[in-house]
């Protein structure tokens, strides 16, 4: 049975056409992909189906029968559920009434029915093993916690139809897994599911079908097993992939590899953790950062770029003292964030004023051409002198990336920088990286992403990858040894 069609929905905005023909059937109990770059209208699509707003054209089919989604709480009463990285929690409440405000059933209208409601909210959480947050404030979660509680909310709503849009992207991986498991529930309770993430390890792994979506109508729906990743890239592209990740490294590139550091931290004290940490870094090389959430890999990024204190270190054989960002930047480092609202781009700023937020602290390049530089890192804009904030997620990062990459930095740390983008746009991050170690930039890479690590290891002529575990680095990585299976087992084993 159909649980949703939609056939033929088209939506303006002034004179932005966001949808100009999307189709999609949805059958009951199945998972499928929704997939596409910034600017596809897969997220257009996504709040017409939640009721946010209303399409121009077209028509909206749920179980077979005409309906149209005036209003999202009319869209919830006939059970689409939408969860997202936008967070709807009340922060001073705790987390059980977070869960109970937003599914309160009624008995004649006017007595709410509290052990039920209570039952239903243990069991998710026990499913999400939550239930050890019921009597926290959500105030007091980490902002991962925060995202399984607004997933939870989602849960505990019993929708027919699910539309999970890109929470994934924040997530660590056990945290993905936990997500996974609850799909897969709600699929054998019958219920359908929109799933629109970015990783595409995670498509293939829950998801049953993917419809590709570009410049607003749908390119073709085909069975998850019937295109690999670069097919289904060039759907997304409308041009051919020939390699996702290209190798660049060659015998000759080895041959003169440098065997002195060009970082070397002797002690690298994690506050947090209370160890120390031992570093090398060769010119030209890549060094990703794998764990399970919270074992001090942002650390690490962190206090080697000064912000959690002084450290000591050397930097090509020479003893420096870092005690500040600033510091960090005035002897070659870069640093970029993966959480772009808090700690990348100044949202009330123009993109060419982004670009040169760094021209204070080093002036190496002090004439920039801005167009020229925007369109080497890929970023679509109208022109350098409009508002950040216009631009999707995916071109944003690479504004960050590219005006720390214009201070030529020995080496760029890197804090899960292309969390929540979409694939072509991380495939763009990647392009930059591959370019700065061309260069003989060193890049220390922390992901969410196992396979990205992976992925990435085959940029450079020398790639380690260092797994953590509770503030420690309990395996290192490189050639043969670099594999998602050994970075799960090191992670959850402690190296072993």
């Amino acid at each position: 049975m159909i649980a949703l069609r939609c056939q033929n929905i088209k939506k303006s905005f002034g004179s932005v056409v966001a949808l100009s023909n999307a189709t999609l059937s949805v059958e009951k109990g199945e998972i499928r992909a929704l997939l596409g770059g910034n600017g596809s209208g897969k997220s257009t699509l996504a709040r017409i189906l939640g009721g946010a707003i209303k399409p121009d054209e077209g028509q909206i089919e749920l179980y077979e029968k005409p309906c149209a989604l005036r209003s999202p709480a009319y869209s919830k009463r006939q059970g689409i559920v939408i969860t997202s990285q936008e967070l709807s929690l009340f922060t001073n409440l705790s987390v059980e009434m977070n869960l109970l405000m937003c599914n309160i059933p009624k008995r004649l209208g006017l007595f709410t029915d509290h052990k039920e409601l209570r039952e239903k909210a243990l069991f998710i959480l026990k499913e999400m093993q939550l239930d050890h947050l019921l009597g926290k404030k959500v105030s007091d979660l980490s902002p991962n916690q925060q995202y399984l509680i607004e997933f939870a909310k989602a849960l505990i709503q019993k929708p027919k139809i699910l539309i999970v849009d890109e929470i994934t992207s924040a997530l660590y991986r056990e945290e993905v897994e936990i997500v996974k498991t609850m799909l897969r529930y709600l699929k054998n309770e019958g219920a359908s599911v929109l799933f629109i993430s970015h990783r595409m390890s995670e498509i293939y792994s829950i998801c049953d079908s993917v419809t590709v979506m570009r410049n607003g109508e749908t390119i073709e729906t085909v069975g998850i097993e019937e295109k690999d990743q670069n097919e289904l890239l060039s759907m997304m592209s409308g041009r051919e992939v020939v390699d996702k990740f290209p190798l660049i490294h060659s015998i000759e590139n080895e041959s003169n590899i440098s065997e002195h550091p060009v970082l070397s931290v002797p002690e690298l004290y994690l506050t947090q953790f209370k160890t120390r940490i031992k570093l090398d870094i060769r010119p030209g090389e890549f060094v990703g950062i794998a764990g399970l959430q919270g074992h001090g890999q942002s650390d690490l990024v962190r206090t080697l770029f000064g912000m959690k204190g002084t450290v000591n270190l050397y930097i090509n054989g020479v003893k420096k003292h870092i005690a500040s960002p600033r510091h960090a930047v005035n002897e070659g480092l870069a640093f970029i964030s993966g959480d772009r609202e808090h700690e990348g781009v100044f949202a009330g700023r123009s993109l060419s004023e982004n670009l040169s937020a760094v021209k204070k602290l080093v002036m190496k390049q002090k004439n920039i051409d801005e167009k020229q530089l925007l369109h080497e890192y890929g970023v679509k804009f109208d022109t350098p002198k409009q508002p950040i904030k216009t631009l999707s997620g995916g071109n944003q990062q690479k504004v960050v990336i590219g005006r720390w990459i214009i201070t030529k930095p020995l080496i760029l740390l890197a804090d899960d920088p292309t969390k929540g983008i979409d694939v072509q746009a991380r495939l763009d991050v990647h392009r930059i990286m591959c370019d700065l170690i061309k260069e003989g930039s060193s890049v220390i890479f922390v992901s969410s992403d196992d396979e990205e690590l992976v992925q990435l290891s085959r940029m450079a002529p020398m790639s380690r990858i260092l797994v953590m575990y509770e503030g420690e680095i309990v395996r290192i990585l490189s050639g043969s040894e670099i594999s998602t299976e050994n970075i799960v087992s090191a992670s959850i084993l402690r190296g072993a």
